[in-house]
């Protein structure tokens, strides 16, 4: 029983320190899209001016990572890991 409360609370911790990173390109011009929006799970944040952001929550490995800027598709990714940096191109609508 001691075990599993052990995971329990080991997994609760990780999970509130997930945090994802990146830059925020147009996938054409290789430009920075500055105030994308980006969301996992409840986490959310915008892009600056040079495209680079931060999102800092509670997700963990199989959530999805939606990114969405206005004239552009959306794009979204499976987060592999609880602290990634990943890099996004967005392609015009």
């Amino acid at each position: 029983m001691k075990k599993v409360i052990a995971i329990s609370a080991l997994a609760v911790f990780l999970s509130a320190c997930s945090n994802l990173q990146g830059v925020v390109r147009d996938k054409d011009t290789g430009t920075p899209i500055s105030s994308a929006y980006v969301k996992v799970r409840q986490a959310t944040g915008t892009s600056d001016a040079m495209g680079a952001y931060k999102v800092t929550g509670s997700f963990v490995p199989g959530d999805t990572l939606m990114v969405n800027a206005p004239g552009y598709n959306i794009y979204t990714q499976s987060v592999k890991s609880t602290n990634e940096i990943i890099d996004v191109e967005l392609k015009k609508q």
